[in-house]
């Protein structure tokens, strides 16, 4: 089981949690939710980061703007050396330039009990007239993965046509087994309705932006919008109407594509086309409306559901780590989008999910007791609940992140997120509400009448 630790990054003084298919993570507004997924975001994609490199490599040297203009990521650099490269400038671009104790700040991810990686924030030697470089990273590679990295380096012979896609799947497989996670990592950040509400224009003003630009974009929030602006013309035809890539049709694909329609579309109040350029919410009888004139809810909620239902249909392992999924949602939709979340994690895909939202962990609740029917009410309890819908609790955990630091939210006995984690802040509304009663039944002296 993968296990990550996070020491003084951000606001988080320090966590260790292991990583299980589904993960929530709920706290406080700033409490270090977005810093421990971007953080699961930076270990789980270096396997891309690997095989990325490996490729150009092979292609020879190409100039990659970094920390310095001198790195390189080609063949004179040995594909170790680009790997750490690589690692501290996507460390800065995930999670920015860090101040104070720098030399105590580190990350750690175990993949196995033998493949590992960390990284520690050191204060540099280095003086500039004014103040001190910001600081360098220290990555240390496990034994296992430095010896694949010396056994790969130079692994791919290019012709004029490139890296041939066989030699690159051969690759995938082993990072697959070295790491132990055959997932892609999609990252679907909050604050995504900005994006979505320049919509049409967004494509241009992103296409116009320069490497330097680009480059100033957080990397999940780059990645997200790469991947939309990519999978846009999909959905040409309307989302009922893409398409898999994956071999055959399954009575099985067939069931999760309807249960997946069907809460979509009680979600989004329409359906989503891609047409002309143009992204559109069709309301039926032939009318839609564009949708940077949607509502708040639908320009929110519509690029997860869109991902979800494409991924979902594709048949290959994804771990999706979605931000506040019930921003702008009503709660009656809010519970829709979360079955539709545990329906992907059902179907084999992985789940990292942070939410401020009581009737989001609510309805989560209700799918992890579902799970712990006993077997006599199982067939009129999936007839409330959808059985694909249900939770399996020895795969799901719950953290309450405050005040730099994380603990559980899991009822332990009854395999449930805690009421009282769920309810947090009602303790702080109730006590206001107790103080002010309190005011009515007590006279001037303190005196309770």
């Amino acid at each position: 089981m993968h296990k990550l630790v996070i020491h003084r990054l951000g606001p988080i003084e320090h966590c260790a949690l292991e990583c299980t298919s589904f993960m929530t993570l709920t706290g406080f507004q700033a409490s270090g939710k977005s810093t421990i997924a971007k953080a699961i975001y930076f270990f789980r994609t270096i396997k891309e980061d690997i095989a990325s490199l490996a490729e150009r490599q092979a292609l020879g040297g190409v100039v990659i703007n970094g920390i310095e203009d001198e790195y390189y990521y080609g063949s004179e650099v040995s594909l170790e050396e680009a790997l750490e490269n690589a690692l501290q400038k996507k460390f800065f671009s995930t999670f920015g330039l860090s101040g104070g104790k720098v030399n105590e700040t580190y990350m750690e991810y175990y993949f196995t009990q033998t493949c590992s990686i960390t990284i520690r924030l050191k204060q540099d030697e280095i003086k500039c007239p004014a103040h001190a470089v910001p600081g360098y990273l220290q990555i240390i590679f496990s034994d296992c993965l430095r010896t694949f990295l010396q056994e790969k380096n130079h692994c791919f012979f290019a012709t004029s046509l490139g890296v041939s896609r066989e030699k690159k799947n051969q690759l995938n497989h082993e990072l697959y087994q070295l790491f132990d996670d055959d997932c892609t990592v999609v990252y679907i950040p909050a604050g995504r309705s900005m994006i979505t509400l320049l919509s049409r224009q967004f494509n241009y003003i992103y296409a116009t932006m320069g490497d330097d630009q680009k480059q100033s974009l957080d990397v999940c929030t780059r990645d997200y919008i790469e991947r939309t602006l990519r999978l846009k013309p999909e959905f040409s035809d309307g989302i009922q109407h893409v398409t898999t890539h994956s071999p055959g049709k399954s009575l099985s694909l067939f069931i999760e594509r309807g249960l997946a329609l069907n809460l979509i579309k009680k979600i989004l109040k329409g359906d989503y086309r891609y047409n002309n350029g143009e992204e559109q919410i069709l309301l039926g009888d032939g009318n839609y409306v564009k949708l940077n004139f949607a509502s708040s809810g639908q320009q929110e909620c519509v690029w997860i559901l869109n991902l979800l239902f494409y991924y979902l249909i594709q048949k290959k392992p994804v771990l999706f780590i979605i931000e506040e999924p019930e921003s702008h949602l009503f709660p009656e939709s809010q519970k829709y989008i979360t079955e539709l979340i545990a329906l992907v994690n059902h179907c084999g895909h992985s789940i990292v999910l942070t939410t401020h939202s009581p009737y989001v962990l609510g309805t989560l609740n209700n799918l992890l007791y579902a799970y712990t029917i006993p077997s006599q009410y199982r067939k009129k309890a999936s007839e409330i609940i959808h059985a694909w819908i249900w939770l399996n609790y020895q795969q799901f955990n719950s953290w309450f992140v405050k005040d730099g630091t994380i603990e559980t939210c899991m009822d332990d006995e009854i395999h449930m997120i805690q009421n009282e984690k769920i309810d947090e802040i009602s303790k702080v509304i109730n006590q206001d509400f107790d103080q002010l009663l309190d005011l009515q039944s007590t006279d001037e002296d303190g005196v309770m009448l």
